[in-house]
């Protein structure tokens, strides 16, 4: 995952201090930098962080890009808002990607977020979900599976299929009240 992806901005606030030092001084580079590092490793998923009243412990509040697909969540953490989206696509809707499963939430503030994981479709359909519904989408672990992947050949043809331990993230679904 890319953390710059969509923003240049925050490609230009690390490039700049490295590139013009002369531009921030060397105390004020340094904090600069590492609030910036703060704001990557957040955007990778390795750290969690936010401000204000609803930020400890709630992720909806702290960040909300529609490129989310994060591979790291806590247990019990819930992600909040009324389904805009929900349906089988490529992982982060990119073609090269294999079929996930999405459900995208508008929160009451900020932007829509995106939540990829193939048991969400189970979820979707179990409660059942649809477009509009205001829901709370809580992860509730990890569990070891076995799945097939695909060996191609050097023309990308698939040619044989081989299994593979991993694990797949299980959710739930709460649809709240209005």
């Amino acid at each position: 995952m890319n953390p710059f992806q969509g923003s240049r901005a925050l490609l230009f606030s690390v490039l700049i201090p490295l590139m013009l030092p002369q531009v921030i001084p060397d105390p004020l580079r340094w904090i600069w930098l590492t609030l910036v590092a703060l704001v990557v490793l957040k955007r990778l998923g390795l750290i969690s962080f936010g401000f204000g009243s609803g930020a400890a412990g709630n992720e909806n509040a702290a960040s909300g890009s529609v490129k989310t697909g994060s591979n790291s969540h806590r247990r019990g953490a819930t992600h909040q808002g009324e389904i805009v989206a929900h349906g089988s696509a490529p992982y982060q809707f990119d073609e090269a990607n294999r079929l996930s499963y999405y459900i995208t939430l508008r929160p009451e503030r900020g932007d829509d977020k995106t939540v990829w994981g193939i048991d969400l479709k189970r979820v979707a359909h179990e409660t059942p979900l649809a477009v509009g519904d205001a829901v709370a989408l809580e992860f509730l672990g990890r569990e070891a599976v076995v799945v097939k992947e695909p060996v191609r050949n050097d023309q990308g043809k698939v040619v044989d299929h081989r299994q593979v331990n991993t694990h797949r993230h299980t959710w739930k679904a709460h649809v709240l009240s209005a």
